[in-house]
């Protein structure tokens, strides 16, 4: 069955226990998850390779701060110091961060509240003039709904990188993403909706999907060059799928094609998700990481110092 058919109204909501309230729904518990912190510490580790022994970052889209805490624990294995900012708009996940993220003699870390399209007024005076030698965005690209919001996010992030600094960038929403078990990821998404007794609305423009190729050419057309292109295939537990259910903007984007979605909580809508999971007998379901590292060239004057 595909999503494009009709959906038959039937099945009941059963209260999910694991979700007790709103402050439930957050990234955390998925940013929490084996399968979702190696994926991006095998990312954050070519970055890495690219960085100084003294470095600065700035992460956009931190969320509840998973990229900041593995470079912290990069830069205590191999002895590197250094200074990160992280950035979002969420002001729940930015709190999350606070609170988890470890004291260390080695790095300093600083969250500011904002959106990446505002990265370099937000760091203005907090930065060198040079710029940075390295910045990230991790699975955070799509949910920028505004294509120029996009550009303008990629293009700032260029714009406080030093020549030779560089910018690491992946995605679970892809064209790439899509092609692995489409009938387990349509499925679930299908019985999450007979739940809730609705039908998909035709009319409705949902999130843009990209291809790889879209998010590489945002990269280049920003100045930067790619210097490492990957494709990661990661098996997501039964215990991630229920987690990334109790994103709101995962559970958003699952629904907002279906009737009346709008009428219904979003604690209903992730409670429906769960619960799907367990009516499907979904124990697991592949999701692809399209990845990438790209590098600001050396500047013509600086180029002979480096």
């Amino acid at each position: 069955m595909s999503l494009q058919e009709s959906l038959p109204r039937h099945s009941t909501l059963v209260q999910n226990p694991e979700i007790s309230s709103p402050s439930d729904l957050t990234f955390e518990d998925f940013a929490n998850q084996p399968e979702y912190i190696d994926v991006n510490r095998d990312l954050i580790k070519r970055l890495f390779s690219h960085i100084p022994q003294r470095f600065f970052h700035v992460d956009i889209a931190t969320g509840t701060g998973l990229v900041p805490k593995l470079l912290m624990q990069l830069s205590q294995e191999r002895g590197h110091n250094g200074k990160i900012i992280g950035i979002d708009p969420n002001h729940t996940s930015l709190e999350i961060a606070r609170r988890t993220t470890p004291q260390s003699d080695k790095v300093d870390v600083l969250y500011l509240e904002g959106f990446g399209q505002d990265t370099e007024k937000l760091v203005r005076g907090k930065i060198s003039p040079y710029g940075v030698d390295s910045v990230s965005i991790h699975d955070a690209l799509h949910e920028i709904r505004d294509e120029q919001d996009k550009i303008a996010t990629v293009q700032s992030m260029a714009n406080i990188l030093k020549p030779g600094g560089v910018f690491s960038f992946n995605s679970a929403f892809t064209t790439e993403a899509l092609k692995v078990d489409v009938r387990g990821w349509a499925g679930w998404k299908i019985k999450a909706m007979q739940i809730l007794k609705g039908d998909r609305d035709r009319q409705v423009s949902t999130m843009a999907i990209h291809t790889p190729d879209k998010y590489k050419t945002m990269l280049i057309e920003a100045g930067l060059n790619i210097i490492n292109e990957a494709q990661n295939q990661v098996t997501l537990s039964k215990d991630a799928l229920k987690a990334i259910s109790k994103y709101p903007a995962f559970v958003k984007g699952v629904f907002e094609d279906m009737i009346g979605q709008e009428k219904i909580s979003v604690e209903n809508k992730s409670q429906a998700l769960i619960q799907a999971l367990d009516e499907r007998n979904i124990a697991q379901l592949p999701r692809i990481w399209y990845e990438l590292v790209a590098q600001k060239p050396l500047a013509p004057a600086f180029s002979h110092n480096r």
